[in-house]
């Protein structure tokens, strides 16, 4: 199953250049292609003390180039690509970042580099690049990076200790994680208005019924706030699994707990409650499969 592309709660790849405004990523998609991103905005270009007009243009210019360069890395790109890319960024940032006049633009390509890392298919290569940007000597870049580390961090502990959750379903049944002991359970985060997650469903459904007597569950959170329009998604696509539904949409107990800030997520949990995976965009089918054949 493949669906990089995300609803996202504050994600956008629109960059104002030598302005702080803030493209962030939303956590934790299509197939593996390049981002869309919609043209930039041409803020005016001001002549700032000790920088001429011409210097400021060109600044400006190659700071564009780089985010287009960003932008379009495919999700699988390899290391060397990414390797090519992240050094030109380094660059900009080596020699515009101590100007006043242009280093909100090395900010903002910062965060574009952080949310286009973010949707790698690669899963070492967002906590690298979050590694190096928390110790960056631009202390704007280095604040980008302390939020995404603690997140990495608290997703790290959720991983040591059996996962608790506990909720009443939209239907009136029960759910309760712990009491799934010595199943395969998918937690998935979704929403009826969220198109790759319409995209994504079928494989989801195909993976219930393939593994569904063989010992695998799904219990869904719902970020809907129409709570027929929900259940008309769900019966359309045969989704017949339990549905958390609170109708806040982002604000959402369950998503907000585990901070989820972007759709779809699933996470895959083991037969002894544990957290294994965020990712099965890859090999959902694969990844059952091991986990069910694990003791």
């Amino acid at each position: 199953m493949k669906h990089i592309i995300f609803c996202s709660l504050i994600f956008s790849f629109n960059l104002v250049l030598g302005d702080d405004s803030t493209p962030t990523n939303g956590a934790g998609g299509t197939n593996a292609a390049p981002v869309p991103v919609a043209p930039p905005p041409q803020p005016p270009i001001t002549v700032n003390p000790g920088q001429g007009l011409t210097a400021q243009f060109e600044a400006r210019t190659s700071a564009v180039e780089i985010r287009n360069e960003l932008v379009a890395i495919a999700p699988d790109a390899d290391q060397g690509t990414w390797d090519a890319i992240a050094g030109k960024v380094d660059g900009y940032e080596s020699q515009y970042g101590n100007n006043p006049a242009t280093a909100n633009s090395v900010v903002a390509l910062r965060k574009i580099e952080l949310a286009v890392a973010k949707k790698s298919t690669d899963p070492a290569r967002f906590p690298a690049v979050v590694k190096q940007l928390s110790t960056d000597a631009l202390p704007a870049v280095a604040e980008l990076a302390k939020p995404e580390q603690a997140k990495l961090d608290r997703m790290a502990n959720l991983k040591t200790v059996p996962l608790e959750l506990k909720y009443t379903a939209s239907d009136g049944s029960a759910v309760d994680l712990s009491k799934l002991r010595g199943k395969v359970v998918l937690i998935d985060f979704w929403a009826s208005w969220c198109a790759p997650y319409a995209d994504a469903a079928p494989d989801i459904v195909a993976a219930y019924k393939k593994y569904h007597d063989q010992g695998f569950e799904i219990i869904g959170i719902s970020l809907d706030e129409d709570k027929e329009q929900m259940q008309t998604f769900m019966q359309q696509k045969g989704m017949t699994w339990p549905q958390y539904f609170d109708g806040k949409k982002w604000d959402n107990e369950v998503s907000r707990s585990f901070d989820i800030n972007s759709l779809p997520v699933e996470w895959l949990v083991d037969k002894k409650g544990m957290l294994v995976s965020t990712d099965v965009r890859q090999d959902l089918a694969g990844q059952i499969e091991t986990l069910l054949k694990a003791p």
